[in-house]
């Protein structure tokens, strides 16, 4: 299957680091599907920590790779706490790294653990897979850390912050929290429930918080009250495609949708969009790629707006099938209500495929060779596409743009970006 943003993210970064630096990836086991999250005796095993030697595993080509047996979907929805009964809880995953130094660091003794400043709901802390999954990769971390010599702690997204927090308490090592995706992102603007609490713990815990963007760095510091002198921005890589065209079953141009059917993704404008493009060209047809808890009402509004063979939804993909499926677009439409970063936009400029993106997102400050439309104004994402649709110049112009946007868009220059702030952090 498509690995999720912030996976192909890790994967990436890690892999540029591995050569720079000794790291150390600390790693949830990864879950099929989100049915095979629930883990059956998990609290009555021991210390479920081993080193990968499987040379098969591309992680294992990282100097270090440890794996704990926990299944983490970072997109699932979490129920909001209650502050009338409250548990206490700590939380899970990290990505840990041991600079290069010609001098050995001292190991700094780990003492008993300290109390977390967050409460949950009991009844939401065991009710729920994923927080109780977070809480007991939290403790496998800190106990495979124990012994464990490095300089800084970089955890990645919310689900790592608990861990990483504890283990600065621990260590005394200053703690990088590295943002690809918020709440605020998945939510909007009246997000103020747990995840976003421990987002808000996390980013004012931290010595330097990373944003994938400065648009993402905003709404950290405006949304959440981070202080911008800890903001170091360090925009993702892309994984270099080599590109290809690919023969349409149909003659009808295409237009291609890739995304989690959720309210961040605009799956809904993305059918408006669709309507009003086919006002002005019957011929166009439509593909969403993708599942999630839209995909149903995706469907059904699809179906309503009577588009009938006009839209196509393919599910989930993977990555070959995510290739053919650009190699066949004429257009690329990504209408997130909010978007840190925008790797599939990578993607496609790398097909050769003109973009039209939402103007809340981080491909804004970018993609000079992209066309942008606010997100909810899906009239000017159908006149965008329209005109890419019938004006070659235009489409020929915003692809050569695009190509040349992204020449430093490498894991190679992210890698160089976070040794600079690791270098910052501790000379």
């Amino acid at each position: 299957m498509v690995n999720g943003g912030l996976g192909i993210a890790c994967y990436g970064l890690s892999q540029a680091l591995a050569d720079k630096t000794d790291l150390s990836f600390i790693v949830p086991k990864s879950a099929a599907s989100p049915k095979n999250m629930h883990l059956i005796g998990l609290n009555e095993k021991e210390h479920a920590v081993h080193q990968v030697e499987n040379e098969s595993i591309a992680y294992s080509k990282l100097i270090k790779m440890h794996q704990v047996d926990v299944e983490l979907d970072p997109y699932q929805q979490l129920p909001l706490a209650k502050k009338e009964k409250v548990q206490e809880t700590k939380s899970q995953g990290i990505f840990s790294k041991k600079k290069k130094s010609k001098a050995p660091s001292r190991a700094v003794p780990i003492p008993p653990p300290t109390s977390s400043p967050f409460t949950f709901d009991i009844k939401d802390l065991y009710g729920n897979d994923l927080l109780k999954n977070t809480t007991v990769y939290t403790e496998l971390v800190i106990a495979e850390t124990k012994d464990m010599d490095f300089d800084v702690i970089h955890c990645h997204d919310w689900m790592t912050i608990p861990a990483g927090i504890e283990l600065k308490k621990r260590t005394g090592k200053p703690l990088v929290v590295q943002i690809h995706s918020l709440e605020y992102d998945r939510s909007g603007p009246e997000s103020n429930g747990l995840i976003f609490q421990i987002e808000k713990w996390g980013m004012e815990e931290a010595d330097y918080v990373v944003p994938v963007s400065n648009y993402t760095g905003r709404i950290a510091f405006s949304r959440y009250g981070v202080n911008p002198r800890k903001l170091f921005t360090i925009r993702n890589g892309m994984e270099s495609i080599l590109p290809y065209k690919k023969e349409k079953p149909f003659k009808d141009p295409l237009v291609v949708f890739v995304g989690r059917m959720t309210q961040q993704k605009a799956p809904l404008q993305f059918i408006e969009i669709a309507q009003r493009v086919l006002k002005k060209k019957p011929n166009t047809r439509f593909v969403m790629a993708g599942t999630g808890n839209l995909l149903p009402e995706t469907v059904e509004s699809g179906a309503h707006q009577k588009l009938g063979d006009r839209i196509h939804f393919t599910g989930q993909l993977n990555r070959q099938q995510l290739f053919d499926l650009m190699a066949m677009a004429d257009v690329y439409c990504m209408p997130s209500m909010s978007e840190p970063f925008g790797l599939t936009a990578l993607e496609a400029v790398q097909f050769k495929v003109p973009c039209v993106i939402s103007a809340q997102s981080g491909m804004y400050e970018l993609l000079k060779g992209a066309l942008f439309a606010d997100h909810w104004n899906t009239g000017a994402f159908a006149e965008h596409i329209v005109s890419l649709l019938s004006n070659q110049k235009l489409r020929s112009k915003c692809v050569t743009q695009a190509t040349k946007d992204i020449e430093e868009s490498t894991w190679e220059h992210a890698a160089d970006r976070a040794m600079a702030l690791y270098d910052k952090i501790l000379n």
